[in-house]
């Protein structure tokens, strides 16, 4: 072995301790998780709130009406645009009359010859009239003068009703709002024929206000509906497709007088004012029936409950500052609170900040109120809090 071979072989030994002891050297510790985590707590309230129930509904119409044409002809005019708001007795449409001025004339003249013949028939009869006493003409002959003028007097009747008729196919040609309305889309414009299928059909009108909102609560929530309505209307909100900036007091106006079978839920109906016109019909709403108010009703912040799966729950502080998770069923959600059915009681503790890091057993201490010269700071986004139903 050459001299150099040794000294390398020296130098590795000397390393390889050093090595060794550096690989068997523990890591580094991890500081120990705290204890205990800082949340905000508030304490549960018992107060008297209003009860309201939410069903979901759609508006309609009151008064909503096809305009058809009843007679057949060409479009003349539209005097009323697709989209206006009409007036009672406004012209909508205009058809072509001639044909139907030419009719009545000739209704009116065959009118006057039914009279004439009548008025001469009768003549003749009054003129015979003595004649048959005296016998100077038969009976016969003057039962068929009696025939003659029954006969004309008839067809006095069929001309007059000729004329009504005629009146009636020419008042058609001109179409008129019967009510305050929001016309729609037209079929048909000027020039086309209508008044015969299928081009029968020219356009709709419905009424704007009031207007109507239907909703089906379960037949089974009937009683509690029937014993608040002994004392007086019962009063809803109508909130549009769920946005409530655009809501509108209402009162229940219909109940339909049987359930359906197949549904098992009652057909409901509320009236409200619409001058604005902002509700059309056929829109989603809300509907919240107000059935009176509930006192000593457990309220929590509505931070302060979450979502587990379908489940809504509150953390609770026990009395070791220890929490536990608290199954909650909500009566009502309102502005800031979120009124409950079942879950924590009154004077009971529960976390309103810090949900998030919590889980059963786990200990809290109330986190120090921010001072009031602090400087604000942007919050962390966290989970936001369930919505109540």
């Amino acid at each position: 072995m050459t001299r150099q071979m040794k000294r390398t072989l020296r130098t590795a030994a000397m390393c390889f301790p050093l090595a060794a002891i550096a690989s068997c050297a523990k890591p580094p510790q991890l500081p120990s998780p705290p204890t205990t985590i800082s949340v905000r707590t508030a304490v549960v309230q018992a107060e008297t709130v209003k009860v309201i129930v939410k069903y979901p509904g759609f508006t309609a119409s009151p008064r909503s009406i096809e305009i058809d044409a009843r007679v057949e002809g060409f479009l003349l005019k539209q005097e009323t645009a697709d989209g206006a708001v009409t007036k009672p007795g406004e012209v909508i449409y205009r058809i072509d009359p001639r044909q139907y001025e030419a009719t009545l004339a000739g209704t009116e003249g065959s009118l006057a010859q039914a009279i004439a013949a009548r008025d001469y028939a009768k003549k003749e009869m009054e003129r015979n009239a003595p004649l048959v006493a005296a016998n100077a003409i038969s009976q016969q002959t003057f039962d068929r003068l009696v025939a003659n003028y029954q006969e004309s007097e008839g067809q006095v009747l069929t001309a007059d009703a000729n004329v009504t008729q005629a009146k009636l196919n020419l008042s058609y040609c001109t179409m008129q709002s019967p009510f305050v309305g929001l016309l729609g889309p037209s079929a048909f414009f000027e020039g086309a024929v209508v008044g015969k299928m299928p081009s029968v059909n020219l356009n709709s009108l419905v009424q704007l206000d009031p207007m109507w909102a239907q909703f089906s609560p379960a037949a089974s929530d009937w009683p509690k509906f029937a014993g608040r309505m002994k004392g007086g209307p019962l009063h809803a909100t109508v909130t549009y497709g769920g946005n409530a900036t655009i809501s509108t007091p209402a009162t229940v106006t219909f109940i339909d007088n049987q359930a359906s079978t197949q549904t098992a839920t009652l057909m409901m109906r509320v009236e409200f004012a619409n001058p604005t016109g902002i509700f059309r019909p056929g829109v989603y709403v809300d509907v919240a029936l107000e059935l009176g108010e509930q006192p000593n009703t457990v309220v929590v912040p509505q931070e302060a409950v979450f979502a587990r799966e379908t489940e809504l729950y509150v953390w609770r502080v026990k009395a070791d500052n220890t929490v536990e998770a608290v199954e909650v069923k909500v009566l009502r959600k309102m502005a800031t609170a979120i009124a409950l059915v079942s879950g924590p009681s009154a004077g009971d503790r529960v976390v309103t900040e810090g949900i998030q890091k919590l889980k059963p057993g786990t200990k809290v201490t109330e986190a120090p109120a921010p001072s009031a010269n602090a400087p604000s700071t942007p919050a962390k986004a966290s989970s936001p809090p369930a919505k109540a139903p």
